[in-house]
């Protein structure tokens, strides 16, 4: 247990540290502290797991979907650095958020299957992404984003996200054990919706936002 409290406040002062550095200096060092700090996130989520009272492949997908978080953290960063490749590193840093979500979503069914019927919380959720990702793009375009050629990949990731918090949340309510797991996929979709308003909102350099986007995400 000391050991995992000692890697939680690990993980907390390097997000602390990697925000300070963004907002003040950014660049190379934004980057490097922004690894950092993924990287403890991902090595708290290793050693919790192999802590707990159950562990099974569903926490091996699960720590997978860290890993991917991870990758993409250290992508999207990129993107400040070589902004002429920006095109390629956003692509990028959706795609391996996207396929951390599966991730996600496959490490959640591991763990649940056999104690709840998951079809209703599959197709509950599906329907209310299908319902608020065209909601969440309008009201973008009513805040004055554009988002340009990536129109597509910003909705249907947009979907990701709102599919796997309406179905952690259903969980949730099923199950209490999950509640973690809802609260953490929601305040990712705030993060993304935060992120959104930086990279299509031409608010890239607003201080308060990437402080409260990076505080959601962590």
């Amino acid at each position: 247990m000391a050991v995992q409290i000692s890697l939680c406040v690990l993980a907390v002062l390097t997000t602390i540290l990697f925000i300070f550095v963004r907002v003040t200096k950014g660049g190379a060092q934004g980057i490097l502290t922004k690894t950092l700090a993924s990287f403890c996130f991902v090595l708290y989520g290793v050693f919790s797991f192999t802590q707990a009272a159950v562990f099974n492949v569903g926490s091996v997908f699960i720590i997978m979907g860290l890993v991917c978080g991870l990758i993409g953290d250290i992508v999207l960063d990129l993107k400040y650095v070589y902004k002429e490749q920006n095109d390629i590193y956003l692509n990028s840093g959706i795609l391996a958020f996207a396929i951390g979500h599966a991730f996600y979503f496959a490490g959640t069914i591991l763990y649940c299957y056999e104690t709840i019927n998951l079809l209703l919380p599959i197709l509950v959720a599906v329907g209310i992404s299908a319902v608020l990702t065209p909601i969440i793009y309008l009201i973008s375009k009513k805040m004055g984003l554009e988002f340009g050629k990536f129109k597509w990949q910003s909705m249907l990731y947009a979907f990701v996200l709102v599919f796997m918090s309406a179905f952690t949340i259903y969980l949730a309510c099923l199950q209490i054990e999950f509640i973690i797991m809802a609260v953490g996929i929601t305040l990712f979709l705030l993060s993304d919706l935060v992120l959104s308003m930086q990279y299509f909102g031409g608010k890239t350099e607003d201080k308060f936002l990437t402080i409260v986007n990076h505080g959601l995400y962590y």
